[in-house]
């Protein structure tokens, strides 16, 4: 049904309500259908849109805008904040100030306590920052000011990623997924490049590697709306193999005893709600990555389950990668300063979609293990 300017103007009382909907929608929603090669022990945990209500708006700032005109939407609804087009669906996002600025403060406090580990903090902009209607993409709305909140909080020892300004300028190509709210293999690798770009590293272009492809993935956008039109649309997920040899393990606690061999690409995975388990095989506790590359750098990359498709390609640059999930409760008892000092690891990054600051359970465990 389309949205009328009447029904556009929400009452406080039934904006908290909706978002309570969705939040109890995300948490309560059935688990992804399990990779037919590796069954995962523990479901994904999903994303919640804690971010619906803002803090507080603060003025626009100078940010580079999409080189592209945004599509045209065309007819949409709007149902637990959740914005469905004629062959998409996104997750609405309001700016959430007091929130990115408590998520600025536990990676100023991770950064303090390892003062001799480069400390690096990417936050991830959603579809609808580029390819939402308008109303939902500017004003309180506008991804890149939220965004600034939280780098402008960051100590001057923690080092930050723009992600969007790189993201903007391939907005005409499959970056985003239509029926899921993640982004796509191809999105991740431009914010892998702007990622070297800022730290100094190589950035392989995509040519280089070897690609393949997962047809006929419906994800959880069409899971929380049940729409047709996104079944009938539905996305498929490109993989881009590593250029460097390497292998890996996923382990359920720090201790790393009791490691299981890990497929850092898979493409066998045949339920069409599962596709996206493609990388790194969903959300482990724990994984370490080895490489061929040699330089002895190693990095940890602590996430929820966007990073999934961006952890292969560090690979390309780092000797050793780690990968954390905060959400995972096997791993939530951590001390996360000494998990660096007793690995060795001179690096991290802190890799999150916008959503992720107000998402009251990541932040818990991620807080946990930073303070212990």
């Amino acid at each position: 049904m389309e949205m009328t300017k009447q029904k556009k103007i929400i009452g406080t009382i039934e904006l908290v309500a909706a978002a309570v909907v969705l939040i109890a929608a995300v948490v309560f929603a059935p688990a992804y259908q399990k990779a037919v090669e590796a069954p995962v022990t523990e479901a994904p945990v999903s994303e919640t849109n804690t971010a619906a209500v803002s803090d507080t708006v603060t003025d626009a700032a100078e940010t580079t805008e999409p080189t592209t005109e945004p599509p045209e939407v065309g007819e949409y609804s709007v149902k637990n904040y959740i914005v469905v087009t004629s062959d998409s669906a996104m997750e609405m996002y309001s700016i959430a100030k007091k929130s990115l600025n408590r998520y600025a403060e536990s990676v100023n406090t991770l950064a303090k306590k390892v003062p001799d580990t480069k400390v690096y903090v990417l936050l991830a902009p959603t579809r609808i920052a580029f390819y939402g209607p308008e109303e939902y993409r500017t004003g309180s709305h506008y991804q890149p000011d939220g965004i600034k909140i939280a780098y402008d909080a960051l100590d001057p020892s923690v080092t930050s990623i723009d992600a969007y300004s790189e993201l903007s300028r391939h907005t005409d190509e499959y970056i985003y997924f239509r029926t899921d709210h993640h982004w796509t293999a191809r999105g991740a690798y431009y914010a892998y490049e702007a990622f070297c770009e800022t730290t100094g590293l190589t950035c392989k272009p995509l040519s280089a590697h070897q690609t393949d492809r997962l047809d006929g993935f419906v994800g959880s956008m069409y899971r929380y709306t049940q729409s047709e039109s996104l079944k009938k649309n539905p996305d498929y997920v490109e993989v881009f193999y590593p250029t460097v040899e390497a292998s890996g393990q996923y382990f359920s606690d720090q201790t790393m005893r009791d490691g299981k061999n890990l497929k850092i690409i898979s493409t066998n995975i045949t339920g069409e709600s599962a596709k996206y388990m493609a990388f790194i095989q969903g959300d482990k506790p724990l994984i370490k990555m080895t490489t061929n590359v040699g330089n002895g750098q190693k990095i940890l990359l602590i996430k929820e389950s966007y990073g999934n498709a961006f952890a292969p390609f560090l690979l390309e640059n780092f000797s050793e990668v780690y990968v954390l999930d905060p959400r995972q409760e096997s791993i939530q008892n951590m001390n996360l300063a000494q998990f660096l000092k007793d690995n060795g690891i001179q690096n991290v990054l802190f890799l999150n979609y916008l959503m992720a600051p107000s998402n009251s359970k990541y932040m818990d465990s991620l807080n946990a293990m930073i303070n212990r």
